[in-house]
């Protein structure tokens, strides 16, 4: 697994438009020991407040920061997206939140540039490979096909039912498709929650 050892100070921006108020301090955020991961999600916290991003790893860390809930556009209610840049003990790290523009022509709207802390189950995303693996590896044994045996549905409509992390391309996550579920990594993922990654 690939290790990061370092910390960085957290420039947050303020929330765009969504909740006016002063800029929020830099605040330290703990990067010890993450494992490093290159994939994208969205909030799935139903919380009308929102979700927090906290300074570290854990429930007790500093919040510094706050995802706002889903927000309409158009006929669909799109919730806010980010990076995702690593992983420890059931969190995820993430940056650049904002929410996307699928058609309005209005651009991104920024919403917090991070890094910080949002707990793993809290976050969602597409998955576009077929194959719930046992290992972050693309030659790992298949633990479980993500997709039914007539093809009528694949892994983008795979449910997921919790999030535990990440490594690399990979999510470690517990998941099924018109059957029992299954825990194993799945690659191919990314924050469009409109259609396929691809």
């Amino acid at each position: 697994m690939k290790r990061l050892s370092i910390r960085i100070m957290a420039a947050l921006t303020p929330f765009c438009c969504l909740s006016p108020g002063p800029l929020r301090a830099a605040a330290a955020v703990d990067t010890h020991g993450v494992t490093a991961c290159a994939i994208s999600g969205w909030s799935d916290d139903k919380d009308p407040a929102g979700l927090n991003v906290r300074a570290g790893p854990d429930k007790s860390a500093a919040i510094i920061g706050r995802i706002p809930p889903e927000r309409m556009q158009g006929y669909e209610s799109i919730a806010a997206e980010f990076d995702i840049i690593g992983s420890r003990d059931g969190w995820l790290l993430i940056r650049d939140v904002h929410y996307a523009d699928y058609g309005e022509g209005k651009g991104d709207r920024a919403v917090l540039a991070g890094p910080g802390w949002v707990y793993a189950d809290k976050v969602r995303f597409t998955i576009n490979d077929n194959d719930l693996r046992g290992a972050p590896d693309r030659a790992a044994r298949t633990v479980m096909k993500l997709i039914t045996p007539d093809h009528t549905a694949g892994p983008d409509s795979a449910i997921i039912e919790h999030v535990y992390g990440c490594n690399g391309a990979f999510a470690d996550i517990l998941v099924h498709l018109r059957g029992p579920s299954a825990r194993g990594w799945v690659t191919g993922i990314c924050s469009n929650q409109v259609t396929t990654c691809s």
